[in-house]
């Protein structure tokens, strides 16, 4: 009777480790699945009898000695590969780099929290005490209201301002130029670190440099043999050294990556042609400049993402991890975290100073084109092809918001410099801009007749940029 109420396996082939566990045959003449487990629960009947223990306990026991077993015949292998000296100095050098700013950072952050919480603290025993007074018949001095209203001198009240004052802008944000930008769609933009000028890259292999906000054409970038995926100016790229010969020729500008497997890298003065990275077995997607300006990073089709050193134009990381094609990455402020996106719908934080893949943001359900990190360090705004942006805060390792952003796949997502508000380009012919304090679009940008491809703020906030497959670039302005 015991052995009725057993609990057996119910998997055959569970059933059958069970009985060869216990030394018995797995398999009589003519027995079928039932009665091979009947046959088990009389076995295990039969031993809590004689050891004094459950069945279940039994069955328990006899699957870690299976994993055991498992685990003690595995061979302990490292699944990765040395890497050069080269990169071993590269990461101890980003760790003296980025300690300092994440220790300024970090401080800031801690002090505008506390100013927060103890003008909100003050605010509220104020409140409370004039509702008290309003229950008590008590007439409330003029003064006391007087305080309760705005303090020009508070830092807090001052952001907000400045908030506000941006918000506004935003909202009035109207087209201030359009201009063709080339013969075949233009596959990327960005301005330059002061917001000068404009680089274009585009499907006719070819790349441009535009003054703004004019949208004079300066420069035009031959080299590549494929079209362009995407060009970035340098960290520390400077303006009042274009078209001065002396000094400049072998500094870095920009660099533009391209379906033909290779980056090339461009001269401060003229921007001549001055390297070329090459390496991935698959196209170049985005790329992108550590804020050291020291390094650059880029994605490719191989599934991989690089890191270079642009003093010696050498490899320096080839770094595995996704499943799919990766196609975009973004450096934190403080250089210490990378974080890449690609094809597989998955973004992953990386540790330059250590190597490791430190977390994984998983939510979308379609491919991530679109990644940026916010200027406070902590959070990473991603666009996917599922027509979502999802905002991530790293402190929680999780997504905070997702925002239904547009009809159509969300192509690029760049944070604006105080890092309150989101632009977003999408494949539905428009841009919006979102306020992050309330998750809600202040304005869409429509003009285009074909995809955005990419977006960019200026990085002062006055100016914004669209690139579209129509072959044009627009210029949005606040003024």
């Amino acid at each position: 009777m015991r052995a009725r109420t057993v609990a057996a396996p119910t998997n055959d082939h569970d059933v059958k480790m069970q009985l060869r566990k216990f030394r018995e045959p797995i398999c009589l003449f003519g027995e079928g699945p039932a009665e091979r487990r009947d046959r088990l629960k009389i076995i295990l009947a039969r031993k809590e009898v004689e050891e004094g223990i459950s069945a279940n306990d039994i069955v328990s026991g006899a699957r870690e000695d299976d994993d055991r077993d498992f685990r003690d015949g595995q061979v302990k292998e490292t699944f990765y590969t040395e890497g050069p000296d080269e990169l071993k100095t590269a990461r101890l050098w980003i760790a003296e780099y980025s300690l300092p700013r994440a220790k300024s950072r970090t401080m800031i952050a801690k002090r505008k929290q506390a100013e927060l919480e103890t003008y909100i603290a003050k605010k509220e025993a104020k409140l409370k005490e004039y509702e008290t007074a309003i229950k008590e018949g008590r007439e409330i001095p003029e003064e006391d209201i007087e305080d309760t209203r705005m303090d020009e001198d508070n830092e807090t009240e001052q952001e907000h301002n400045r908030f506000m004052d941006k918000a506004g802008k935003y909202r009035n944000l109207d087209l201030s130029s359009s201009q063709i930008g080339d013969a075949r769609p233009i596959s990327g933009c960005s301005f330059s670190p002061d917001g000068q000028f404009l680089a274009t890259s585009s499907w006719s292999g070819v790349a441009k440099i535009w003054s703004m906000p004019s949208c004079d054409l300066k420069f035009t970038l031959y080299g590549h043999a494929e079209r362009l995926t995407d060009a970035k100016f340098h960290p520390q790229f400077d303006s009042a050294a274009v078209g001065n010969t002396e000094g400049k020729g072998k500094v870095v500008a920009a660099a533009t990556s391209s379906a033909d497997l290779k980056v090339k890298l461009w001269s401060n003065d003229s921007f001549r042609d001055i390297g070329t990275l090459e390496g991935h077995a698959g196209r170049v997607c985005r790329i992108g400049f550590h804020p050291s300006g020291r390094y650059l990073g880029t994605t490719s089709f191989d599934k991989t993402w690089r890191m270079w050193d642009l003093e010696t134009q050498q490899e320096l990381l080839c770094q595995e991890g996704h499943s799919r094609a990766l196609y975009n990455l973004a450096f934190q402020v403080d250089g210490a975290l990378v974080a890449s996106a690609g094809l597989d719908a998955i973004c992953r934080v990386w540790d330059l100073r250590t190597g490791r893949s430190i977390m994984t943001l998983q939510g979308h359900v379609k491919q991530i084109l679109g990644l940026d990190f916010n200027p406070d360090g902590v959070k990473i705004a991603t666009g996917s092809d599922d027509n979502t942006i999802k905002l991530w805060d790293l402190r929680k390792r999780k997504a905070y918001y997702t925002m239904p952003a547009h009809p159509n796949l969300v192509s690029a997502v760049k944070y604006s410099s105080c890092g309150d508000f989101l632009i977003s380009s999408s494949y539905d012919r428009t841009c919006k801009i979102w306020n992050l304090r309330n998750f809600t679009a202040i304005k869409t940008l429509s003009g285009h007749d074909e995809k955005v491809m990419c977006v960019d703020f200026a990085p002062a906030g006055d100016l914004v940029v669209s690139a579209s497959y129509d072959r044009t670039f627009k210029v949005w302005s606040t003024e």
